[in-house]
C-alpha cells in the first residue's frame, strides 16, 4: 500500500467488505484479479471462434478493472490489489461510497500519483475503438 499511516486491520464501515480483514480482501482481490487476467487473455485469443462471447467477456472485464488502471491486464495482480484496497479502505475511512475518478483527481490535487487527464476520460473511447479494431481484423481474416 501506499498509505503512508498505519492501515486498519479491517474494514469497519464498508458495505462489502465490513467486518473483514483488509489482508483477506487483497488476498480475494490477487485471486480474482489473477483469474480475471488469464480470462481477458483466453477471451482475446478465442476472439475467432466467438467474437460476440470474447467482446462481452473483454468489455465486461474492463469495466470492472479498468477503472482502476488502463493496464490492468498486463500490470502484477499485486500491484492491482494495492490500488484497489488504496481506495477502498479511503471509502471505509470516510463512510461515503464515491466513486474511483473522483478519488484519484484528489491524489493529484494532493501531489500523489498524478494522472493525466484524458487517461480516465478517454479509456472507454480507447477500448471500443480497440474492440473495434480486433472485431474488423477478425473479419477480415476470416472472409479472406
Amino acid at each position: 500500500m501506499t498509505d503512508s499511516h498505519q492501515a486498519p486491520a479491517s474494514f469497519n464501515w464498508h458495505p462489502v467488505y465490513q467486518g473483514q480483514r483488509v489482508e483477506d480482501v487483497r488476498r480475494d482481490l490477487i485471486h480474482e484479479i489473477g483469474r480475471d487476467q488469464r480470462q481477458y487473455a483466453l477471451a482475446l485469443d478465442g476472439a475467432e471462434a466467438s467474437e460476440h462471447d470474447s467482446l462481452n467477456s473483454v468489455v465486461e472485464l474492463e469495466r470492472r478493472w479498468g477503472t482502476y488502471d488502463f493496464d490492468w491486464a498486463e500490470m502484477s495482480p499485486d500491484d492491482l490489489a494495492n490500488k484497489v484496497i488504496d481506495f477502498e479502505l479511503e471509502r471505509d475511512r470516510r463512510q461515503e461510497m464515491f466513486d474511483f475518478a473522483e478519488w484519484r483527481l484528489e491524489q493529484t490535487d494532493t501531489g500523489e500519483e498524478p494522472v493525466p487527464e484524458f487517461a480516465w476520460k478517454t479509456a472507454p473511447v480507447l477500448i471500443g475503438g480497440a474492440v473495434m479494431i480486433v472485431i474488423i481484423v477478425l473479419i477480415l481474416v476470416w472472409v479472406l
